[in-house]
């Protein structure tokens, strides 16, 4: 398939590009580094787990700009993984230029976790991730995510049950709970159970199950939940700017650390920005050419086209009309068609948006 004639504008992936020397992120010096488990992970900035996103291609962009401390996988469900080829697989996939990758498990409990997590180290992870707060019905009805979180007692058995065969560094990403009125006990029961089974870092998504993605992440939530733990918390939800931590210090101080979600398929240069690296001069359809060729390398034409729509749905919103290019991919048959359709639209000098919530 012949490429695009489109500049070349990103810089050669470093070898390690995540552990480029960083500066401060803002005058309070906030998320310089975290160590977890005896290792120190500078920044202290993670991409969060998206579904149809952070599979091996776009990790694979993302060490092109740097900035980061650690990438995470897609969520992984735990009996899927152990029929995968992690050489092969998209979804597991690791290159050496990622730097530190953490893989996410969804988990209900009736997996062979023994055998997923002895064919996880072999991946060398720089950690391993238990999802507890992903409200998707079709995730929560086979007793994962969410709904694994809601279940205190098995909740207790499959923390148990993983650290009596897993002693690397092992993290859960959560939301507040199901209750708006009375979530604080319930949360700080199971912050007591993470604590004493040796979870080494609690990611804090703070919505509720119930809310999606349709309100405000409650970042206010932050400076309670770190008072009450031992543990590092790491926040994630809504963070799109530089901006956001600077109007909003007196949340954002108490934690350990950072987790960036859709801003970064928005901008996957974005890291570069929070960790005081300097700007770019950002070739927008170069780098949507490059995914484009980093994902057929690793998938066929037929599932290349669907995680291509998917990224251009937040790729498009840099742009004042980019609805259009969103539209021209979601029409687009083949990956000639959406190649040919965003080529169209990013090489015709489209006028850039501002950050704004996506």
């Amino acid at each position: 398939m012949p490429d695009s004639p489109v500049k070349n504008a990103l810089p050669a992936p470093p070898a390690h590009a995540s552990s480029l020397a960083c500066s401060k992120l803002h005058p309070g010096g906030m998320f310089e580094s975290i160590r977890l488990n005896g290792k120190t992970i500078a920044p202290a900035l993670f991409l969060a787990p998206m579904a149809g996103i952070t599979n091996s291609a776009f990790r694979r962009l993302l060490a092109d700009f740097g900035g980061y401390g650690a990438l995470t996988t897609e969520m992984l469900s735990a009996s899927a993984f152990l029929h995968e080829n992690p050489a092969q697989s998209a979804f597991s996939k690791h290159r050496d230029c990622e730097g530190l990758v953490i893989y996410q498990l969804r988990i209900s409990g009736e997996e062979d976790l023994e055998a997923a997590f002895a064919k996880l180290e072999k991946q060398n992870p720089m950690a391993v991730d238990l999802n507890l707060g992903c409200p998707a019905p079709e995730i929560q009805k086979q007793a994962s995510g969410a709904a694994l979180f809601r279940d205190f007692e098995r909740l207790r058995r499959v923390l148990k049950r993983i650290r009596a065969c897993y002693r690397g560094t092992l993290t859960v990403k959560c939301r507040l709970g199901d209750d708006p009125e009375r979530w604080r006990e319930p949360f700080l029961e199971r912050l007591k159970l993470f604590e004493d089974c040796d979870v080494h870092a609690v990611t804090v998504h703070p919505r509720f199950s119930k809310e999606k993605l349709k309100r405000r992440a409650r970042w206010r939530e932050f400076p309670w939940i770190a008072a009450r733990t031992k543990l590092p918390i790491i926040g994630n939800g809504d963070v799109c700017s530089l901006r956001d931590l600077q109007d909003n210090q007196a949340y954002f101080d108490p934690l350990a650390g950072l987790m960036l979600g859709r801003i970064v398929a928005q901008k996957p240069w974005i890291f570069r920005e929070f960790s005081g690296h300097p700007p770019l001069d950002i070739q927008h359809a170069e780098v949507w050419h490059r995914l484009y060729r980093y994902t057929l390398e690793d998938l066929p034409p037929e599932r290349a086209l669907g995680r291509m729509k998917e990224f251009t749905a937040y790729f498009s919103k840099n742009f004042f009309f980019g609805h259009e290019l969103y539209k021209g991919s979601l029409k687009a048959r083949n990956v000639f068609e959406i190649r040919e359709a965003a080529m169209r639209f990013l090489e015709s000098g489209p006028k850039l948006a501002g950050v704004r919530p996506i």
